[in-house]
């Protein structure tokens, strides 16, 4: 709900009360209470956003594809996993995996970590082996906002496909805020949290956001127990300063299934319920941010802001990750048995000075900032990773983990990142806003095996920028174009490709329109982006003599995506959105037989071309709500070559929302209400599936 204040200040006559005249009239405020132009949405074109630029532009004013879902709207959907809530949005999809924590999206033809970042309250992660382990909760979040496209200039490398920023609940001085839910669903599912935040005094505020999940999953060893926190203190000595220390984390003791054997590369269902890891299988993680931030308001126009963090993340895994039928399809061989333990530590600081004033006479923002971080990573593992075991294809003992290698550290890597940046923002007319920004960023690596005591390193320098401009053709609708470039690492940001110092990080550059509009008959917004990304210095086999490897491979992306969000009557809303994609290798080959083949011209490993999402609810009483959606991701190859393939998936969702009161509501939500059996990730052999037809019921109160 908008709450719009109105104050009418009446005089007689003239601009100053004269003598003798009737005197001024003041009226009392008037609060006009309306809907949101777009509940229940992904949109919201007026509101400020913090992934697309530091300059606190609304979404409206940032040249650039940018979706944002508020927690109520992620409550409402009853989306309790982070990444849930992003591929919601226009674009995205999700290519998880126990290796890359389960979080890894795909935005606009381009996949993983290495180049779709997921920051928290903007603090980007640095990615360990191709993973990410935290967030995995909705629980602390106010909202979840994606930029797509080249986020570089912002965020540094890594950032090519999209950045998705999770957004923390912040300690409130308003008022006392009291909320709680609970859960219970199928497969034993049982999940709660209590969120508390407020005033402390006038000088103090608080906010904690605990919750805790318990599943037994639908296949053996697919049980998951998860404690997630969030803890802030803010102290607000004057005005014009203020300091938040917070504490974020969980622990993560998550399902140990690492996908289902294809059987003559098709699924058979009667072996999709079960799980062929072993019984003393491990997949936990153990996440911590420690952050304190100091704002400081100099004067209205000149801001400061400081954040110093320290990050840690304990990882151990412990499975036994490959399964195939033999050639008789009795029985199914089970090979690399991997341990692996990440012990990551990441300290960093961001500082900033925001500067409203002009140039030329004309209104202008500005950001300048510096950005710093070093990450330390220790690689446990038992390379080579052999071990190999075979049982029946039904009936069997799990049995136990059992490598011929030991489990012992391998690895240490140290990255050193240090940036510096500016933003702009300036009004060139009431009309017209062009908005820009430069990054140059300065990346050392060292790299050092501990069982030989080689050591490696690699320096890297990159500057990126962008530049947009937004056109207000009038109150309801808006045009954009922008160029950007960003950077990609080709191996992970703690990692040197095949251990080789040659190569450089991978480039690109965007070209991208779009508009932006309201449509106030319907209550209505929507938006449109075309555009066009090329990403160059891939690797890629000398086709002459396939044992060299050249920086020389390229990809392209051309797309188009349109989101909608309306309430086109009372009590009823949609939100819609649809993107089509056409992504390509370009001198890009492959060692096939001993021979450089060509991949010229076939789609990249584990990118969708059509993906669709739609969401509505309609209130058919004053208590009573329910609500319907659709995903839709098209067919993605497992393998450059294009010979293997996830077949497409449409999932449909359904909800019945009773609101007992202000305070307490109940929701029952139906997941994947057709029961279809469904891959979000594989390979040729072997897919990742999504859990059957599953029912929650959902208490929400406040208090």
């Amino acid at each position: 709900m908008r709450i719009i204040s109105l104050t009418l200040l009446l005089s007689s006559a003239g601009t100053f009360a004269q003598e003798g005249s009737a005197p001024a009239v003041t009226l009392s405020t008037v609060e006009v209470n309306g809907e949101r132009v777009s509940p229940g949405s992904s949109l919201g074109l007026d509101s400020e956003q913090e992934v697309g630029s530091r300059l606190s532009l609304t979404l409206r004013e940032t040249p650039a594809s940018v979706s944002v879902m508020s927690s109520e709207d992620i409550a409402d959907r009853n989306l309790t996993r982070a990444q849930d809530a992003a591929v919601r949005m226009p674009g995205i999809t999700e290519s998880p995996a126990p290796g890359n924590g389960g979080t890894a999206l795909v935005a606009r033809g381009f996949v993983g970590h290495n180049s779709v970042v997921q920051l928290v309250d903007g603090m980007r992660q640095a990615v360990a082996a191709g993973t990410v382990t935290y967030p995995f909760s909705t629980w602390p979040l106010a909202s979840v906002e994606v930029l797509r496209g080249p986020a570089s200039v912002l965020y540094g490398d890594g950032a090519i496909g999209a950045a998705v920023n999770y957004v923390t609940r912040k300690p409130a001085w308003d008022r006392s805020h009291r909320e709680a839910f609970l859960t219970a669903g199928s497969h034993g599912l049982l999940q709660g949290g209590l969120g508390l935040r407020g005033p402390i005094n006038d000088a103090t505020a608080y906010s904690m956001y605990l919750d805790a999940e318990h599943s037994d999953g639908y296949r053996a060893l697919e049980d998951v127990k998860r404690r997630n926190y969030a803890l802030a203190l803010s102290l607000r000595p004057t005005p014009s300063l203020m300091a938040t220390f917070s504490l974020d984390g969980g622990v993560n003791a998550d399902a140990r299934y690492f996908g289902t054997p294809l059987r003559g590369k098709k699924l058979d269902d009667s072996v999709k319920r079960i799980n062929y890891n072993v019984s003393d299988a491990v997949v936990r993680y153990d996440d911590r941010l420690w952050r304190a931030k100091v704002e400081y308001e100099a004067s209205p126009q000149v801001r400061l802001r400081n954040e110093t963090y320290h990050v840690t993340s304990d990882r151990h895994w412990r499975n036994a990750e490959s399964y195939a039928f033999d050639r008789i399809g009795g029985s199914v061989i089970r090979e690399d048995y991997l341990e692996i333990l990440h012990a990551l530590q990441q300290t960093g600081n961001r500082f900033d000075v925001s500067v409203n004033g002009s140039v030329a006479g004309l209104p202008s923002r500005w950001v300048a900032g510096a950005d710093w971080y070093s990450t330390k990573l220790v690689h446990t593992n038992n390379s080579p990773y052999r071990g190999e075991s075979s049982v029946d294809s039904y009936a069997f003992d799990h049995g136990a983990f059992d490598s011929p290698d030991p489990t012992t550290p391998g690895r240490q890597a140290k990255l050193r990142v240090t940036a510096l940046y500016v933003e702009n923002a300036l009004d060139l007319t009431p009309r017209w806003k062009l908005v820009s920004g430069l990054r140059n960023e300065r990346i050392k690596l060292d790299d050092s095996n501990l069982r030989t005591a080689e050591r490696r390193g690699k320096s890297y320098a990159s500057t990126t920028g962008r530049i947009g401009l937004v056109w207000t053709a009038s109150d309801a609708l808006y045009f954009y174009g922008q160029y950007a470039t960003g950077t990609d690492p080709l191996s992970g940001a703690l990692s040197l490709p095949g251990g080789v110092t040659a190569f450089d990080l991978t480039r690109a550059r965007q070209v991208e329109v779009g508009a932006k509009g309201l449509l106030p008959a319907i209550h209505s917004e929507w938006t449109a982006a075309a555009y066009r990304i090329d990403k160059r210095n891939l690797l890629s086999r000398d086709p002459n003599d396939p044992s060299v490897t050249q920086q020389i491979g390229r990809q392209s992306s051309t797309g188009f995506e349109l989101a909608f969000a309306a309430q086109p009557a009372s009590g009823w809303t949609i939100d819609a959105n649809v993107a089509l994609l056409r992504a390509r290798y370009k001198d890009f080959n492959e060692v096939s037989a001993g021979a450089a083949v060509s991949r010229d011209g076939n789609v990249p490993i584990g990118v969708p071309e059509r993906i669709a999402n739609l969401w509505t609810t309609y209130r058919f009483a004053s208590q009573w709500r329910v609500g319907a959606g659709l995903r839709y991701v098209g067919a993605r190859f497992t393998n450059a070559a294009n010979s293997g393939r996830l077949p497409s998936y449409t999932v449909a969702d359904a909800s019945l929302t009773y609101e007992h009161s202000a305070a307490l509501r109940f929701m029952l939500t139906i997941r994947n209400l057709a029961n279809r059996s469904y891959a979000v990730s594989g390979s040729d052999s072997t897919w990742l599936l999504r859990a059957p037809r599953t029912v929650q019921l959902t208490a929400r109160a406040t208090f």
